[in-house]
């Protein structure tokens, strides 16, 4: 039973500054917010998409403005699906022993997951993240270790020969990759070139991959393709994932972990 005091013109109006705010949504935050159904969320949706509002994706949709390449900048990011990303923190550092060699890449997951780590021990820290380098805890057993390279133009990572020279020579026992895009045909994307290399080799030097998305990159595609959905490992997200898109995840045999 809905029980939605919106007449429609307006209840669309209203899911567009969602969407705005949040530069995407699901069909299911969607629906729990404007409390109508899904089935209304989608002709919704459809409708706005015709209009050229915002782009309809698989379970949701985005700011149409936003391009593949476009990315937040990381003051940006840390405010946006944070009790997400820090339970994906939380479950990540469970997958961590004492003693391991970790790899963390740049963004604002792999900083909330470098800090879920302060208290493990003996661990070998491996970062191209500036922001994550100064601002992590470490207990006194561990080390960590900055790759090298040179900083991207307005960001906090390394990239470049450098790093990817770095990384290519380097074996660990557990890397956490981030991603700007989850999607059935494009796979595991990335809103820039320069750190796709590093992604690819992150993932190639660890006995154990972990691609660590909240579930608003779902349904996304953006600029570079760092690799197929089953070839990054398992895909560590958050429960406000779509069910429709679960459940075809599961059909492909995706490994997946939802927290």
């Amino acid at each position: 039973m809905e029980r939605n005091a919106y007449i429609p013109a307006e209840r669309q109006k209203k899911m567009m500054e969602y969407i705005e705010l949040h530069t995407s949504a699901q069909i299911h935050e969607l629906a729990q917010e404007f409390h109508v159904s899904e089935a209304t969320v989608r002709r919704d949706l459809d409708e706005l998409d015709q209009q050229g509002a915002l782009r309809r994706t698989h379970g949701g949709a985005i700011k149409r403005d936003r391009s593949t390449s476009y990315e937040h900048m990381y003051a940006e990011k840390i405010d946006l699906m944070t009790d997400e990303k820090q339970r994906i923190a939380a479950y990540a550092a469970q997958l961590v022993h004492d003693g391991d060699t970790v790899m963390i890449d740049s963004g604002t997951t792999a900083f909330f997951i470098a800090q879920a780590l302060a208290h493990h021990e003996n661990l070998t820290l491996i970062t191209n993240d500036l922001y994550i380098a100064y601002q992590t805890p470490i207990h006194p057993s561990s080390t960590l270790i900055v790759t090298g390279g040179t900083r991207r133009q307005g960001r906090q990572e390394l990239v470049g020969t450098l790093t990817e020279n770095f990384i290519r020579d380097t074996h660990v026992d557990i890397a956490f990759v981030g991603a700007d895009g989850v999607d059935f045909a494009a796979g595991i994307t990335n809103a820039n070139f320069a750190e796709v290399g590093i992604k690819r080799l992150m993932i190639a030097s660890a006995h154990r991959s972990v691609i660590v998305v909240d579930h608003s990159k779902f349904g996304r595609v953006a600029l570079a393709r760092i690799c197929d959905l089953n070839e990054g490992g398992l895909i560590l997200t958050d429960r406000g994932l779509d069910e429709e898109i679960l459940t075809r995840l599961r059909k492909l045999n995706v490994e997946m972990e939802l927290v």
